[in-house]
């Protein structure tokens, strides 16, 4: 019998994303200023014992009022949405049938709903992946009601529906296919390290790993002056870190107590802030490579198993010694979570006054989401994956 690859319903996922075609979803309107009645959609949903993935056509909507009607140009893949795929419930409760998957997205806006001025026909914009969080501090009772991909359709689709509150427009200076990586991956990595953990030139930044996030938290924190530390389990990963800036780099694979070498890196002084996109089974790695007052910016929640654990068992590792560590140092552990739509737009204006550029590892057609998703699973990639849609 062959060896299972990385997720339990991989086979399941690779075989379903297959092309079946579907009608018309019922109780949906022709968009009047369409020259096509229907666009082409991919649906996640539940399928035998796993999660399916399948290309379906769809009636275009009528934008409502305050609503915008966008040509999708561009998608990608992010973690959550591999968690949703494996069918994960981030509300609790099941997934709503027949969702189109993904919040990445940049697009052009092709029709507008009653009273939205803030936009026109034709604009390049991209919506936030909170689009009822405009600015000021998050709540999650009220702002998440609109999460793309989990409770609202998201956007790996030919055209998509928003609020027109949630759009920021793309500066010519950035693709499409730039612009599709920042709303998730680059905009949690600016509240990350911007917003909240408020990195000064100077200071030591350590992120985790080389995904979106991680790569994102390199290049901000480089833009504002910091040091760089990274982890990874490939060295040819690291090596292409140290291009992008990356002052420190450490193999974690070859050395399990990765803290320990990022102190000694470090005179022994430690870090300053730390971006944890794991989640709680390095957060007591994470603390003790902090110097006093350093910040922990918790973004990752994967539940990752150790040892005997990994091998079936129930027991997942934890933090054991944190509590000297927060108290003897002032350590802050501060949660995460994308940004508002303010920061999306100085992110934005950042961007393209500075020439940052996404590191983007491939891009996919449209009609191969099946083949972004298998690579996004092997965990080969560096950065982003992008789908180019239209």
């Amino acid at each position: 019998m062959s060896r299972p690859m990385l997720l339990p319903r991989r086979q399941l996922l690779g075989a379903a994303l297959g092309l079946a075609a579907a009608g018309l979803a019922p109780g949906l309107v022709v968009a009047r200023r369409s020259p096509s009645t229907s666009m082409r959609v991919y649906e996640a949903g539940e399928g035998g014992d796993g999660q399916i993935l399948r290309i379906a056509r769809r009636a275009i909507p009528t934008p409502g009022p305050s609503e915008v009607l966008i040509r999708v140009h561009a998608t990608g893949l992010n973690a959550r949405d591999l968690s949703l795929l494996r069918g994960v419930h981030i509300y609790g409760g099941a997934n709503s049938p027949r969702r189109i998957p993904l919040d990445d997205n940049a697009g052009e806006v092709l029709a507008l709903g009653a009273g939205v001025t803030r936009v026109a026909v034709g604009d390049r914009v991209m919506c936030t992946h909170f689009p009822l969080w405009v600015d000021g501090p998050w709540d999650d009772a009220t702002m998440s009601k609109v999460d793309f991909g989990v409770n609202t359709d998201g956007f790996l689709a030919e055209q998509a529906l928003v609020s027109a509150q949630g759009l920021v427009k793309i500066p010519d200076s950035i693709s499409y296919n730039d612009a599709a990586t920042l709303p998730n991956a680059g905009l949690t990595a600016w509240h990350a390290v911007v917003v909240d953990a408020k990195v000064q030139a100077g200071e030591s930044v350590l992120t985790l790993g080389t995904g979106g996030v991680s790569v994102f938290g390199l290049q901000w924190a480089r833009m504002l002056g910091a040091r760089i530390a990274i982890t990874s389990s490939s060295d040819a990963k690291l090596e292409r870190m140290r291009s992008l800036g990356a002052d420190i780099t450490v193999n974690y694979r070859s050395n399990p107590n990765w803290h320990q070498e990022v102190i000694e890196k470090t005179g022994g002084r430690g870090v300053d802030v730390v971006l944890n996109t794991v989640g709680i089974s390095e957060m007591e790695r994470c603390l003790q490579a902090c110097a006093s007052n350093g910040r922990v910016m918790l973004i990752g929640a994967n539940s990752v198993r150790r040892g005997a654990a990994a091998q079936g068992g129930a027991e997942f590792s934890g933090i054991k010694e944190f509590p000297r560590a927060m108290i003897m140092r002032g350590l802050t552990i501060k949660g995460v979570i994308v940004g508002s739509r303010r920061m999306l737009e100085a992110l934005v204006s950042a961007a393209a006054a500075r020439g940052v550029r996404p590191v983007i590892d491939r891009i996919f057609p449209f009609e191969q989401a099946a083949d972004a998703v298998r690579y996004m699973e092997s965990g080969e990639k560096i950065g982003k994956i992008v789908i180019k849609v239209t």
